[in-house]
């Protein structure tokens, strides 16, 4: 019997876990990231994270995957881009490998999350999934027959950049009218502070779900309220539901996977967030190009990336 160490490193949260050679979870520990403490900081902190854990392992260990809430690029294994200051261009592979004396893999989060539900989520029993993440922006992971498809420079699945409107607010790209301005967790609490701004008498339950400030209304506070009824809440997910509807549709007409999964922070809205994307995508539907793909949410929650940076683990110890 041999275990994998796996973490998933990201802007809001930081886990490891410990995983036997059949991928299942033994052990996990989660705490907040901390956004002034850079990169140093999380080294620290993953360095004791994943000693404990390692201290308890009743096996060896025998390799580490690593899931980076950002773009990585794989073939050099390093951080392309961050939540937090100082990871570009660093070499987070080799430090894991130094850190832990173990092989070590590095995946962005969209793709760990992909593998994760491909393997043990919802994808299990198809030949193809995408795996959205909707979280504090937007990412994508292709996965066919159980491997992650990467395209040519390494950015399929980007689906957060896809546009769907010549106007919206700047996005982090640099671009306008990209998915993730509209439907990421970030716009969806930016949309709840404006009708807090405008009316907050029409926003009263948003409002008292946010600590009675309507600069502190979150995507959460925002599901929460729709799924009580509130009217401005869920004008505000149908809204949502159709713009993220317009990025599902995309993926499907483009790649026609067996399924998509709706995965990240964001899908913990759960039906909220689900019904109004089916809704519209029924609405969006051509009488002639008809699909079959299912439209579901990820089965592991927030556990996706963690479990996908598992996977990539007992790839590399021989699982």
């Amino acid at each position: 019997m041999n275990n994998v160490l796996a973490i998933d490193i990201g802007g809001t949260n930081s886990r490891v876990g410990l995983f036997d050679e059949q991928g299942r979870r033994l052990m996990i520990t989660e705490s907040e990231t901390r956004r002034d403490g850079g990169r140093e900081w999380m080294q620290e902190h993953l360095v004791k994270q994943c000693g404990d854990l390692l201290a308890k392992s009743d096996y060896p260990v025998k390799a580490c995957g690593i899931s980076f809430g950002g773009p990585v690029d794989f073939q050099r294994q390093t951080v392309t881009s961050v939540h937090v200051p100082g990871w570009k261009d660093f070499a987070l592979a080799e430090w894991g490998q130094n850190a832990f004396h173990l092989p070590c893999q590095v995946e962005n989060d969209a793709n760990a999350g992909a593998l994760g539900e491909g393997q043990f989520g919802a994808g299990r029993g198809t030949n193809s999934l995408f795996y959205f993440t909707l979280s504090t922006g937007i990412g994508g992971g292709y996965v066919a027959d159980g491997r992650i498809v990467r395209g040519r420079d390494g950015v399929a699945g980007e689906v957060g950049h896809i546009p769907v409107s010549d106007s919206g607010a700047p996005c982090s790209c640099g671009a306008r009218g990209c998915l993730e301005v509209f439907c990421s967790g970030t716009a969806i609490a930016e949309r709840g502070r404006e009708w807090g701004r405008r009316r907050p008498e029409g926003v009263a339950r948003m409002i008292e779900l946010s600590a009675g400030q309507v600069e502190e209304i979150t995507a959460k506070t925002v599901a929460l309220a729709a799924a009580e009824g509130d009217p401005t809440a869920v004008t505000i997910m149908k809204e949502v539901g159709r713009w993220l509807a317009r990025g599902v549709l995309t993926i499907v007409r483009i790649v026609n996977p067996d399924r998509v999964v709706l995965g990240g922070g964001v899908s913990q809205a759960g039906v909220v967030l689900l019904n109004p994307v089916r809704e519209a995508l029924q609405e969006f539907e051509s009488p002639t190009i008809k699909y079959s793909t299912e439209i579901v949410l990820a089965e592991l929650g927030t556990l996706s990336p963690l479990y996908g940076a598992a996977a990539v683990a007992l790839k590399l110890s021989g699982n």
